[in-house]
């Protein structure tokens, strides 16, 4: 009886009650742009709070599960997902990864940007701040401790990353006025003859 009650004391928290409601703000706020295209700046800093590192490229997103992240500075980086399938080509070095993408994505919090999976959102602690909101893994093993999402007129705007080495990205979106959905083909990738291919699925 005791544990019955501690449960439902929990479940009623303040805390538990504030990510719910959170949760389904961020989940509105998704709702709102089933597709996405801007192009970035990045910065990345280390432990020290020190840049090493800035870079630009492009993003596309479309609800569910597809995504297209293309760096072009420093150098050409390109992972693309068609909601099965997760490719990540190294251009310079010739070389293709492909992996599960359901898998690999869910264990961080970007999965949430593109599925409202209800399974998946519980495994993240969500707190809305006055222009965005924090995503934090509750696994102390995720890749990605937490993401921090703020948004302008419906459009994500700025994106902040912790790594589990404590490395520190910086995202800053310029929405591409986007009216219809994309082309199927953009989200899915075919390697380019003789680059090395390593299929982790």
């Amino acid at each position: 009886m005791k544990r019955f009650v501690l449960a439902v004391a929990i479940f009623f928290s303040p805390a538990v009650f504030a990510n719910e409601q959170a949760a389904l703000s961020l989940q509105q706020q998704l709702s709102r742009m089933p597709h996405f295209h801007a192009s970035f700046e990045q910065q990345v800093f280390d432990m020290q709070q020190q840049l090493v590192q800035q870079g630009e490229g492009e993003l596309w997103l479309q609800q569910p599960g597809k995504f297209r992240f293309q760096m072009e500075l420093p150098e050409p980086i390109l992972f693309v997902g068609d909601g099965e399938t997760l490719w990540y080509y190294h251009e310079l070095l010739e070389q293709v990864s492909i992996y599960d993408a359901r898998a690999e994505l869910e264990r961080t919090p970007f999965t949430l940007l593109m599925s409202d999976d209800a399974s998946l959102w519980q495994q993240y602690r969500i707190t809305e701040h006055e222009d965005g909101y924090r995503i934090e893994a509750d696994d102390p093993a995720s890749p990605v401790q937490y993401l921090q999402l703020n948004f302008s007129n419906d459009q994500l705007s700025r994106m902040q990353v912790l790594d589990l080495n404590g490395q520190r990205s910086i995202f800053v979106f310029k929405a591409v006025p986007t009216d219809a959905g994309f082309a199927a083909g953009l989200f899915q990738f075919q390697p380019p003859a003789d680059v090395d291919i390593d299929d982790q699925r």
